[in-house]
């Protein structure tokens, strides 16, 4: 009996080893130190289970193919909670939008990066929270790296913005600004659809000048229109950066950059606007600045483009030459390692363009008001981030309140805008997130 006992004792902790070799020794050396199975037995039953397990391919990843060097995945997973409130006035009157209330979840990444030697790589990434078919996909490109820099191929990020190519992980606010997301977030007639993702290629390179000073540099060469799926834009758009770093110490450097882009204007139903049997164009400047002095950090940037005249589906604000612009400014200090105070400030004048509430501030409603369009907003976002494991597990809590001004009431006849100084919309953001990255 004792016999068949022990016989079965082993072959269950044997099988077990075989699915999970190294977490199902502790059974083993329990089972000796109760006296079931001797010293030699469990060494006996750990190489068999070893064998077993490397005959099984188990605790091992097979790629389809064999020249795959190495294979990383990554994650990120962020839950929100939102509270937003809108009013507006046209100077007497004061009326309150229905509030936004909820949780969600904001970003669901999954990214597979595969190394394939002599520096070529591939990485997708997508993002499983994103409703929206052209925004699901966070990047798709193929990396050649060499020592004349690195080329890449495929739909990720052109520079322009230092805010918006800064990474959501490692954001100092919950989310980007209004002035960001101006020139980021998808065409709409308001927003401009300028920077952010375009599928073409990339190039990329860093100088080291001294010892402690570094120039990176590239440019990109793209679809004009945003999106991996577009067939019917028929025209590029051409990007390029700047940026030099003077380096004291790791709690001590300095960075000035300029971002310049040239790209054509393309409508919400993705065909180039023209104009004379000219395709509009829109071509500007991103000039920015970051310094960090042990636990202060300060960051500045100026955002100025041109866009051409244009007709048809912009016919509403006129057709004319807009020149918006706008910029931030982000004061963080560390209070502690774990404990970070942050400030952004914030301005945004369209030129006459417009913007509506919700293109500025995610998630804001306007119900039971009339949707109005705003030339101006100004925007201060006040916050603490609180770090458990760096930016890999961090908690963010933030209040931002925007201001809109110069009502939009109509248009001339030479496009020039028709503004109502007298009412103002204010939107007020409380908002929390929670992050893991892996």
């Amino acid at each position: 009996m004792n016999t068949t006992l022990k016989t079965l004792t082993l072959a269950a902790a044997a099988s077990m080893a075989v699915s999970a070799y190294a977490g199902d020794k502790e059974v083993l050396d329990l089972l000796v130190k109760k006296g079931v199975v001797s010293a030699d037995e469990r060494a006996a039953a750990m190489d068999q289970a070893k064998k077993a397990s490397q005959a099984a391919g188990l605790n091992e990843i097979f790629a389809k193919e064999d020249a795959l060097k190495r294979l990383t995945f990554s994650g990120r997973v962020q839950t929100q909670f939102e509270d937003i409130a809108y009013e507006q006035t046209d100077g007497t009157n004061i009326g309150e939008a229905s509030p936004t209330r909820s949780f969600l979840m904001r970003r669901l990444y999954l990214g597979f990066k595969a190394d394939m030697g002599s520096g070529f790589s591939g990485e997708v990434v997508n993002n499983f929270a994103e409703n929206d078919t052209d925004k699901t996909l966070d990047k798709a490109i193929i990396t050649s790296e060499s020592t004349f820099g690195n080329i890449t191929l495929g739909y990720q990020k052109v520079q322009w913005g230092i805010e918006e190519n800064t990474s959501s992980s490692k954001l100092f606010s919950v989310e980007r600004s209004m002035v960001t997301r101006y020139w980021a977030e998808a065409e709409n007639a308001r927003r401009v659809g300028f920077g952010a993702r375009h599928v073409g290629l990339h190039y990329s390179d860093k100088a080291n000048l001294t010892a402690e000073d570094t120039l990176d540099y590239g440019f990109s060469f793209v679809d004009a229109r945003q999106g991996y799926s577009k067939t019917s834009v028929n025209d590029f758009g051409t990007y390029a950066n700047l940026v030099f770093t003077h380096k004291f110490s790791d709690a001590n450097k300095h960075s000035i950059g300029v971002n310049w882009g040239q790209t054509f204007y393309t409508s919400a139903a993705g065909a180039i606007t023209v104009l004379n049997n000219e395709s509009s164009k829109i071509s500007g400047y991103n000039p920015y600045f970051k310094s960090q002095v042990g636990g202060f950090t300060l960051q500045g940037e100026y955002v100025l483009t041109d866009i051409d005249a244009i007709s048809g589906t912009l016919a509403s604000s006129g057709g004319a030459e807009r020149s918006p612009t706008g910029y931030n400014a982000i004061l963080a200090y560390k209070l502690t390692d774990g404990l970070e105070a942050v400030a952004r400030f914030s301005h945004l004048d369209t030129d006459g363009r417009g913007q509506k509430v919700s293109d500025g501030v995610r998630d804001t409603i306007t119900t039971g008001l009339t949707e109005n369009t705003w030339d101006k907003s100004d925007s201060i976002y006040i916050g603490l981030n609180f770090y458990f494991v760096e930016h890999n597990a961090k908690l963010q809590v933030g209040y931002e309140r925007v201001k809109f001004t110069d009502r939009i009431s109509g248009y001339g006849v030479d496009g020039s805008a028709t503004i109502d100084s007298a009412s103002e919309g204010r939107a007020n953001a409380l908002r929390v997130q929670a992050q893991i990255l892996f």
